[in-house]
């Protein structure tokens, strides 16, 4: 549970408003989750970083409270970390507060672990991270035009992608798409004129 200053205005506010950090965030042994801040840039604790919950450690309070820290083996983290009774690679992430003006000019703020649940991402979260496997579903339509590019762009290797299955009129309509023929139109002039 969060712990919030601002009211009703600061509790129902979305991650977004409360920059990165989740109103009420269910976390269990096992939960595949995803660092919604940069905590350590130098260090890799960046943003967009998955991993999954080894540990959760709370004060006397018990639950429900807010967690003292979660710890979190990340997949894709090569900084310092504290190696559990187990032998993984751990790293604690202890609650941070973020504020923030609310519509109504009562200053909010959140106090909650920087993480949410990664089991599933949205192509726009995926963009930016290297992911060693996935399964895609590129849904009926292009949303906007390159988006299964980004998204199949993300993966390392070709062997390691699993798409959902999908119609070839799915890979037609992106051929066929008014957006992409633009793009082939003005790549082909840009082409002509360094070629000049």
């Amino acid at each position: 549970m969060a712990v919030h200053t601002g009211g009703n205005e600061a509790k129902k506010a979305s991650s977004d408003v409360a920059k990165g950090l989740e109103p009420q965030l269910l976390l269990a042994k096992g939960a595949r989750v995803m660092l919604t801040a940069n905590l350590w840039t130098k260090g890799g604790l960046v943003n967009g970083l998955i991993g999954t919950v080894h540990d959760i450690l709370f004060k006397n309070q018990g639950l429900p409270s807010l967690p003292a820290a979660v710890f979190v083996k990340f997949d894709a983290y090569e900084g310092p970390t504290i190696t559990s009774t187990e032998g993984d690679h751990v790293v604690p992430i202890v609650p941070i507060k973020r504020s923030w003006e609310g519509k109504s000019g009562t200053i909010c703020s959140r106090q909650q672990v920087p993480l949410c649940l990664a089991w599933a991402i949205t192509v726009h979260k995926s963009q930016g991270l290297t992911l060693s496997k996935a399964k895609i579903d590129i849904g009926s339509k292009e949303f906007a035009a390159g988006l299964t590019f980004v998204v199949a762009s993300r993966i390392r290797s070709l062997s390691d992608i699993y798409f959902r299955q999908f119609t070839f009129d799915r890979l037609q309509r992106i051929k066929n798409s008014s957006r992409l023929q633009e793009r082939k139109a003005e790549e082909k002039r840009l082409t002509s004129r360094i070629a000049r």
